[in-house]
């Protein structure tokens, strides 16, 4: 008697095409994958700025916070781990909210170079611009003639504002400007004698 051979299931023919599109999406999510982990290995804590800070103020504590992100290697923003050695140093520039803190940014107070001098002047209203003047500023410092000398050419002397003390919606703001050190004791003696005015020159950011 003759054995009948078992009925095999239907074949199932698999496209070419079929199996290398199934390839390509392994292959594309492994990519992904590797892709997503990264970017993830690629984050740091760092130094962000959350309120404005002008060139030559110090830096307090509640104008930064520390944000973990992922970074661009040409960017060099500054560790969190850093945050306590920066709160108490100088903006070098005007550092603004929403940007990663760098360390061309901050620096020690700005401080006279060789050549240069730093001179207090008392002003009073009148004596210089009341639409608000910032360190860093260059200003130019006007002999205030006696009444008895002639104003057709008033004597100026060039200089940097290195810091304001007072408001200036008062009478009288205390500064420090930079000047050349051989300015520095002429001028001295005309903020002493309440002879000068600052002008505002130029500012540059």
């Amino acid at each position: 008697m003759a054995h009948r051979l078992p009925k095999s299931g239907p074949q199932v023919r698999r496209s070419p095409t079929m199996v290398v599109a199934g390839i390509v999406l392994v292959i594309a999510g492994s990519l992904v994958s590797v892709g997503i982990y990264s970017q993830l290995s690629q984050t740091q804590e760092v130094i962000a700025v959350v309120s404005p800070v002008a060139r030559g103020e110090q830096i307090q504590r509640t104008d930064l916070i520390t944000v973990r992100v992922g970074f661009d290697a040409l960017l060099k923003p500054i560790p969190a781990s850093q945050l306590n050695e920066i709160v108490g140093q100088y903006a070098a520039w005007d550092i603004v909210p929403g940007t990663f803190l760098t360390a061309d940014a901050v620096g020690a107070r700005i401080s006279p170079s060789q050549g240069q001098a730093h001179i207090g002047i008392a002003l009073m209203a009148g004596e210089y611009p009341d639409d608000g003047l910032l360190p860093g500023d260059q200003v130019l410092l006007v002999a205030i003639p006696e009444p008895s000398e002639s104003i057709t050419n008033p004597i100026s002397y060039p200089g940097t504002l290195v810091s304001i003390v007072g408001t200036q919606s008062t009478t009288m703001i205390t500064t420090t400007v930079q000047v050349s050190a051989a300015d520095a004791p002429i001028l001295a003696v005309l903020a002493a004698s309440d002879r000068l005015a600052l002008v505002l020159a130029s500012r540059e950011r």
